[in-house]
């Protein structure tokens, strides 16, 4: 049966510094990712990743924990997208978004014992996929979180959720139009499930 874990997407990468797609925004990314003393591979929950977001319409590069801290959960690695009017509203209207690169994000499929890891990897192989994100600065400090939807028919065989990801002509309207929530379910592209070894092992 499909693995319908509602933490999905628990671990990715953000690999080896990618070429900017004919925008800005990614250039600053690609420079920190160059200045980090080796790839980031393998990232988990409260594991320090990068993200991007703006400070006075100017993009910032910033570390950040992965995973909101709530008193209900220490880590919420994901936030989901149709509860952007309940526990995230108010990030979501205070414009705290932020996007998150990934070269490639991993799930799992299959009965306990029988589990079968696939990843999930942008189809440009030098460009990265990038992840809607909120942030915060609360009480365990500087973090992150992932914003996930509905995953798209022909990736839904894997897992039911999958991260909200947006084209990198889509930066500016996603942080900073008042409610771009639209944008979170835009079509996929052509990204196709691989067949993998567990990387955890």
């Amino acid at each position: 049966g499909r693995f319908t874990d509602p933490g999905m997407c628990n671990l990715y990468d953000i690999g080896p510094a990618r070429h900017a797609r004919r925008h800005d925004w990614e250039r600053a990314i690609v420079e920190a990712v160059e200045r980090l003393e080796k790839p980031k591979f393998g990232l988990r929950r409260t594991d320090p990743g990068i993200i991007l977001r703006h400070h006075d319409g100017t993009p910032l590069v910033e570390m950040r924990r992965w995973g909101l801290h709530r008193l209900y959960s220490p880590v919420i690695n994901n936030a989901r997208s149709d509860k952007l009017d309940g526990p995230w509203a108010g990030l979501w209207r205070e414009k705290k978004r932020c996007l998150i690169p990934l070269s490639t994000w991993y799930e799992w499929s299959g009965g306990k014992g029988a589990k079968q890891t696939f990843a999930f990897s942008s189809p440009e192989p030098d460009a990265w996929l990038w992840a809607a994100g909120l942030w915060e600065d609360g009480e365990s400090g500087p973090a992150y979180s992932m914003i996930t939807r509905d995953a798209s028919p022909d990736l839904a065989f894997v897992h039911d959720r999958m991260p909200a990801l947006i084209e990198p002509a889509d930066f500016e309207s996603y942080l900073f139009e008042e409610d771009p929530r639209n944008l979170l379910n835009s079509p996929v592209a052509e990204i196709t499930p691989l067949r993998c070894l567990n990387p955890l092992h």
